[in-house]
């Protein structure tokens, strides 16, 4: 689906991750709000930030079919790249929570999210659905996300996450090794941009012998 229909499925209100514009303000309208951002770090944080989720991804095609696996590939073996792979579990607190719908989404290895207009992540080439198993957990194969938009933009891959009785959460995944946290670190920019714990994690990377990425990225749900 395209943009424009995402937009009319989510309402007025709809936000969405753009490729922001490199000039001496880059506005990233994206995850739960608005950040502005100048030359020295975030600028500005709207309200809007305070939501779990953009309205617009509320939509039934951002939730997983119910016999969706836990088990994906979301880049096929050919996608340019160094290969990545990505466990976790969701969880209440200390339990697990089978069952969740899980909805993966990023830019490919060159930072971008399609190979025509419009580039963003409502009209991406990589993406996926996982229903977590018995004991919560959930495993994709993809490969490493690009960079875009402003230099304190780090790597990254989005989330949608839904359970009952549980509120509908996006959430991001970012790199320890990435040179644009570290980068962010030196400035004082946050990890998580200021938003609460859990919604944009930086997580350890690891790499075995074949030469492929590893990461792990719990899902951390709230009761409705």
């Amino acid at each position: 689906a395209d943009e424009t229909e995402a937009e009319k499925e989510g309402g007025d209100e709809e936000m969405t991750f753009v490729r922001p514009t490199r000039g001496r303000w880059a506005v990233l309208a994206g995850l739960c709000g608005i950040l502005v951002w100048g030359g020295s770090g975030l600028a500005q944080q709207s309200e809007k930030t305070l939501r779990l989720i953009p309205p617009g991804y509320l939509a039934p095609r951002f939730v997983a079919p119910p016999d969706a696996p836990s088990t994906i590939v979301v880049a096929a073996k050919d996608e340019p790249g160094e290969r990545l792979i990505v466990t976790g579990q969701v969880l209440d607190g200390a339990r697990a929570v089978p069952g969740a719908s899980i909805y993966v989404v990023q830019a490919d290895a060159s930072g971008r999210y399609s190979k025509r207009d419009p580039d963003t992540d409502l009209n991406a080439r990589l993406y996926g659905f996982m229903r977590s198993d018995a004991n919560g957990q959930y495993r994709y194969e993809t490969v490493r996300p690009g960079h875009y938009g402003p230099k304190t933009n780090p790597s990254h891959v989005h989330y949608v996450v839904n359970a009952p009785g549980y509120k509908p959460r996006m959430l991001d995944l970012r790199f320890d090794d990435d040179p644009v946290i570290a980068a962010r670190r030196k400035g004082g920019i946050p990890d998580d941009d200021g938003f609460a714990p859990g919604w944009m994690v930086v997580r350890p990377v690891t790499r075995d012998a074949s030469g492929a990425w590893h990461v792990t990225r719990d899902l951390e749900m709230i009761r409705e």
